[in-house]
């Protein structure tokens, strides 16, 4: 890998590469920072719990891995508590900056993005301006399959398991659900709305039935609303529709069953729902990156 020189560009923001007064204890550890595509990437363990974290030129993913943790994070008169639990995320927009206190263990997957990367990456996959794209901020929230995703791309850039290309698209991967995500945060349909409780309902019901058929007649029934009503209204609360959102959950399964479970690789499949071992290997790969085994194998 072509060496990364650290930077200090104008406006005041620091390169990624550049602010290492965080990791000053003499027992911490890290890997090599790796760049893949726009991105660098890098682990850290046992280093300092509190940090002030400087604006940055480029985008930052915190994987908060190695266990449940409580987080503080402050920035003049705010400050924010999170209990979160393992591979929970974060994401600071570039110029932003925070000071951060850990209790608990002290271990993070660090994803920096190049802005221009991201939001040329978020264009080509859903067809907007990358002028428009912007990173939304997230402290200490979880996602199953996003959680699962990151933590495998920062074991695998410290490895030769994949290759450079495989590893690039699984980064693509993970940002296009991390986009998926945000914009279904903020998603609004004004002619089109089902209430919370209706769609909490139903993402309990798709997350217990994963294993078996789910139809929409079912989940529309199950909500009290007309397919169409549910099918826009689902779409408009969760930033999905259903059958995509249906995929998403059958995947994160997956994930969870690969990084936990002895199962056969084309078992699992079957255990999450999918109809077929090739359906499920082509669907894994479209939205991870990679196949199955691969996954797995960075993951044990």
């Amino acid at each position: 890998m072509a060496s990364i020189d650290p930077l200090v560009p104008a406006q005041g923001k620091l390169h990624p590469l550049a602010w290492r007064d965080w990791a000053t204890p003499s027992r911490s550890i890290s890997s090599a920072p790796r760049q893949i595509g726009g991105a660098i990437i890098q682990r850290w363990e046992k280093s300092a719990r509190r940090m002030v974290q400087p604006p940055l030129d480029h985008h930052y993913l915190v994987v908060h891995m190695g266990g449940a943790k409580r987080i503080t994070r402050r920035r003049r008169t705010e400050t924010l508590v999170r209990e979160t639990q393992d591979r929970a995320l974060s994401a600071i927009e570039a110029g932003s900056s925070y000071s951060w206190m850990t209790e608990g263990p002290i271990a993070f997957g660090h994803i920096y993005l190049e802005p221009g990367y991201y939001a040329q990456t978020i264009a080509e996959q859903f067809d907007c301006d990358p002028a428009k794209v912007q990173l939304k901020e997230t402290f200490g929230e979880f996602d199953p399959l996003l959680s699962r995703l990151l933590t495998a791309l920062v074991r695998a850039s410290e490895c030769d398991d994949l290759a450079l290309m495989e590893q690039e698209y699984q980064l693509e991967a993970a940002l296009h659900r991390l986009f998926e995500r945000q914009s279904a945060s903020t998603a609004k349909d004004n002619k089109i709305i089902i209430s919370p409780l209706s769609v909490a309902r139903v993402r309990d019901y798709i997350e217990e039935n994963l294993r078996e058929p789910i139809a929409l007649d079912d989940l529309a029934g199950l909500a009290g609303y007309s397919r169409f009503h549910f099918a826009r209204g689902f779409r408009a609360a969760t930033g999905l529709p259903p059958y995509a959102y249906i995929l998403r959950a059958r995947i994160a399964l997956a994930c969870r069953l690969l990084d936990e479970a002895s199962l056969p690789v084309q078992a699992v499949g079957d255990a999450a729902g999918f109809a077929s071992h090739p359906q499920f290997a082509s669907r894994f790969r479209q939205l991870t990156g990679i196949s199955p085994s691969a996954y797995r194998k960075i993951m044990r």
